[in-house]
């Protein structure tokens, strides 16, 4: 069976953590592809997990498995779950995370039976994680060792709020190209605006007020807004390094304003 196995961490650049959980999957299951989709998460801010996971994950085949290794505790969180989700399947603390990586409801949630987790466990995602997702793949199945449970921890939405003519939002990540991805989606900027015309605002008085279909609408230099392949809002600069010249990162607050309706 061709299995993939994809895995998504807080670790770090470098880290000797991603490597031995790569070793210690490839140990028991040979034949199995691992992508490594980053370590490079803030430590333990599921928010941007969630983000990043959501923009990817329906890229892999159906039937991956992804590993979710931040925040995973299990003498804080006590519960591990198995989420099957759009013929896919996630292994992850039960800190909250699943209430922020989908919009619709969850359509599979299991628990992971108590006997198969040990609270001491420094690196759950290396000793129990990997174990259970290979489980899986010699049965096909969870219910020898999960049962059909729900959520437990929920957290706050990290969706754009629109509060009559504004869009409050905030950068999620910065890529490699120091563009600066918010989470405001194409749907939300188009419902909100009706057409009208805006302005983004980033700290207090600097601005864009249109948004462009590729990079060399604006001159080398210049910020521009453009929106990415998963429709997400970004803020970045032509051949500049946008975020960083821009003084934007994680957590950075932008808002839209639109042409009030008279």
């Amino acid at each position: 069976m061709n299995s993939v196995i994809t895995i998504i961490s807080d670790y770090g650049l470098g880290s000797p953590y991603g490597a031995a959980l790569i070793g210690k999957g490839l140990s028991i299951l040979p034949n199995t592809r691992i992508v490594e989709i980053t370590h490079q998460i803030n430590p333990f801010d599921l928010v941007q997990t969630a983000f990043l996971l959501k923009s990817v994950y329906h890229n892999f085949p159906a039937g991956t498995c992804h590993l979710i290794g931040v925040d995973t505790s299990l003498s804080m969180h006590k519960r591990m779950l198995w989420v099957t989700q759009n013929k896919h399947h996630f292994i992850a603390a039960d800190n909250g995370i699943f209430s922020l990586l989908f919009d619709e409801p969850l359509q599979e949630v299991y628990e992971i039976n108590q006997k198969h987790l040990d609270v001491t466990d420094l690196f759950p995602e290396k000793n129990i994680f990997l174990p259970l997702i290979a489980k899986y793949f010699s049965e096909q199945s969870v219910r020898s060792f999960a049962t059909e449970s729900s959520i437990g921890k929920e957290l706050q939405s990290m969706n754009a709020v629109f509060d009559g003519n504004s869009l409050g939002g905030a950068v999620m990540y910065v890529d490699a190209y120091q563009n600066a991805i918010t989470n405001i989606h194409k749907s939300v900027f188009e419902a909100s605006g009706k057409g009208r015309a805006f302005r983004l605002y980033y700290w207090s008085k600097h601005y864009i007020d249109r948004v462009s279909n590729h990079f060399s609408e604006a001159e080398p230099g210049d910020d521009l807004l453009i929106f990415n392949e998963n429709n997400y809002l970004i803020i970045a600069m032509n051949r500049g390094k946008g975020a960083q010249l821009l003084g934007l990162k994680p957590g950075s607050k932008v808002i839209i304003n639109f042409e009030e309706i008279d």
